[in-house]
């Protein structure tokens, strides 16, 4: 787990480059007045105002709907990583928590395509995906299909 979050990071790094700097972050559509900071002495991110903290952004039935087990299961059973890697891009980014929550969940569900989206975009000049918005059209049709689905395996299934 540990690796994967060391590889987000890294990977952070090498795509925010001040080539491709954006004032106030408009990539992302929203600005961030303050960022977290970085203790030295602690060697974690701290955030510097109550609602960059963890009890703020999004929770994890949220994370589970928008970017399945992977990332759920990542954020409930190392919470800490989980925070320490959302408040370094929150720093990195200057963006909102929630939109760094959408960012690192992403990554965790799939970190290549994450990159891949994120270059692409870089290159063109596009704005960055809202990984942390709901579809409630497209969770009401998923839930609708796996009723079914689940229902045709229980009925046609061994007996």
């Amino acid at each position: 787990m540990k690796s994967v979050l060391i590889s987000f990071l890294a990977l952070l790094g090498l795509t925010s480059s001040n080539a491709f700097a954006v004032s106030q972050n408009s990539r992302y559509g929203v600005a961030l007045s303050m960022a977290p900071k970085y203790d030295k002495n602690e060697g974690r991110w701290t955030p510097s105002t109550p609602e960059e903290g963890s009890e703020f952004g999004y929770g994890p039935t949220k994370t589970l709907l928008l970017h399945g087990p992977k990332p759920w299961f990542s954020r409930v059973f190392t919470p800490d990583d989980y925070d320490q890697a959302v408040l370094k891009f929150m720093a990195g980014e200057k963006c909102t928590r929630e939109v760094a929550q959408g960012n690192m969940d992403r990554f965790l569900e799939n970190a290549q395509d994450w990159a891949f989206e994120r270059l692409e975009r870089e290159k063109k000049g596009l704005p960055y995906p809202n990984y942390h918005i709901l579809d409630t059209k497209q969770v009401i049709l998923t839930s609708t299909w796996s009723v079914i689905i689940i229902g045709f395996f229980i009925v046609v299934g061994p007996k």
